[in-house]
């Protein structure tokens, strides 16, 4: 969950830089840049749960032939998290009852509602405050008059212009003001407001949500001021108003598009109007939309993170007692066992001392003796004895057993994790470990001193294991750099064309029992 929160973050900040640019090119061209933040927003909240989530068929008539797959979103996408960020979902196993994961969905859930009933109180206070605001008409224009608010436009359903008592002495005043707030009117920009702020609930943990609201907000004003100067209304006179007005600050009305801003904002929106476009407007404008559509694709080819496992087919429910009976330790090698807890409807399986299992798995009960491994083609069989406790474990995959053990008693996996953490405080080789690496490196075709296992692999991985050594050319040196966490011993293999690390493990009796290799 903490994974994909950051990857909508992630998201967010891609598609907000693209609005930022894209707002750059509008304002060259003099266009409206609003619209630019409220597609960002609505982007943020769209791609990160689209692609996640959606599965698309094409239409009946598209198709020939044998029907094409289905296309999966996040398998079209090239651009992975950075693994730096990925492990921040900690050792929750794939598929299996997270309550951290929940505590967020509840607190995201309160944040919403939050938000929700916030945006309503304004309502509320908006109209008790009305009460007090008295009619007028300025310059054919009937408004509402406050003593302490205003410029601004207020209300959702019946939005009304409200403007200072003061604005009534300066007749100078009043028809730059009216003029502004007139546009916000027509343009619907209390509506667009509440549709933000709507769309701000839906994920209010997202700062980079909130930062795009708050761009959206400036714009707003902005556009206004554009729209006001291109009605025919001197820019010399309504800046002059605008820098009135902000002496003159009242106070806010909530959520509501208002003339009167920070100082440094309206420093800035009056800076923008005194801006001339010059005669390369066109050029930058283009060069900075191709740049906007490109982080929008980068945002779009972000690799979400995986998701939920999928629903197994043939699940039954088992009650918590029956569960409990496969619970224990069954032991693997010296260094290695299989922890069985009991998560929700099924059970965890931690698997020590094997780079391949860095995560526990989740098996859903398929009956009272056989376990679905949720997010793998794997399924664990379970014999049990006479008091129908688990006795012992097998572990298939794709039909072939991969793990076979006993159950053990707490006292020897406690032994197992004392022999594992000695070794990796030790630091020493398996004995045989270098007749072993040696094997590896000369890469023969027959196998001889592997197990049946790393042959069976290496087969099927022989034309892409002969390109990658193709590529890094003959052993210059190897050196031994120790034990990793898995108890596997490490060495750096220096090679003609770069170095590659290989860990591996060997047998009591010399073979070698599996090897990983990567540059």
């Amino acid at each position: 969950m903490i994974a994909w929160m950051i990857y909508a973050t992630l998201v967010a900040l891609a598609l907000g830089a693209a609005a930022f640019t894209a707002e750059r090119a509008a304002r060259v061209r003099r266009g409206a840049t609003r619209w630019v933040w409220l597609i960002a927003m609505v982007g943020s909240l769209a791609l990160p749960a689209l692609i996640s989530s959606v599965t698309l068929r094409l239409p009946g008539m598209l198709q020939s032939g044998s029907m094409p797959p289905p296309i999966v979103l996040r398998d079209a996408t090239s651009i992975p998290m950075p693994a730096l960020l990925m492990p921040l979902d900690g050792s929750q196993p794939y598929g299996a009852p997270d309550p951290v994961a929940m505590w967020i969905r509840t607190a995201w859930l309160a944040l919403s509602l939050l938000t929700l009933c916030a945006l309503a109180a304004s309502a509320v206070l908006l109209h008790r405050r009305q009460r007090n605001w008295t009619e007028a008409t300025i310059c054919g224009e009937h408004v509402l008059v406050a003593s302490d608010a205003g410029p601004a436009v207020a209300g959702l359903l019946r939005p009304r212009i409200v403007v200072p008592a003061w604005l009534l002495q300066a007749p100078e005043q009043q028809r730059d003001v009216l003029a502004h707030e007139r546009s916000h009117l027509e343009a619907g920009d209390p509506r667009l407001i509440a549709l933000a702020v709507t769309l701000l609930a839906l994920m209010p943990w997202n700062p980079l949500l909130w930062w795009q609201f708050h761009r959206l907000r400036g714009a707003i004003e902005v556009d206004c001021d554009a729209r006001v100067l291109r009605g025919g209304h001197d820019l010399v006179t309504y800046c002059a108003t605008l820098l009135h007005v902000g002496e003159c600050q009242a106070s806010r009305i909530g959520l509501v598009p208002a003339m009167s801003e920070s100082g440094s904002f309206l420093e800035q929106r009056i800076k923008l109007m005194l801006t001339k476009r010059n005669k390369w407007a066109g050029v930058s404008a283009l060069v900075l939309v191709c740049a906007s559509l490109g982080m929008t694709v980068f945002a779009a080819q972000v690799t979400p993170p995986s998701g939920a496992a999928p629903e197994v087919k043939g699940a039954v429910t088992l009650p918590p007692a029956v569960l409990d009976r496969y619970v224990g330790f069954f032991g693997v090698s010296a260094i290695s066992k299989v922890a069985v807890t009991r998560a929700g409807n099924g059970l965890i399986l931690a698997i020590s001392a094997q780079m391949a299992a860095p995560k526990p798995f989740y098996a859903v009960p398929l009956g009272t003796d056989r376990f679905a491994v949720q997010g793998q083609p794997a399924v664990a069989h379970f014999v049990m004895d006479a008091s129908g406790h688990a006795q012992r474990m097998a572990i298939e995959m794709n039909g072939h057993t991969v793990l076979d053990t006993q159950r053990i008693d707490a006292a020897e996996a406690g032994r197992i994790d004392a022999a594992l953490a000695e070794r990796i405080r030790a630091e020493q080789p398996y004995p045989g470990s270098l007749k072993a690496l040696k094997l590896l490196l000369r890469d023969p075709d027959d196998g001889a001193g592997m197990s049946k296992d790393l042959v069976e692999v290496r087969k099927k991985q022989r034309a892409s294991r002969e390109q990658y050594l193709a590529e890094l050319g003959p052993v210059r040196s190897y050196t031994f750099t120790g034990v990793n966490q898995y108890g596997d011993d490490v060495y750096s293999v220096k090679r003609a064309h770069g170095t590659e690390t290989i860990s591996l493990v060997v047998d009591p009796d010399g073979t070698l029992a599996r090897a990983f290799r990567h540059r």
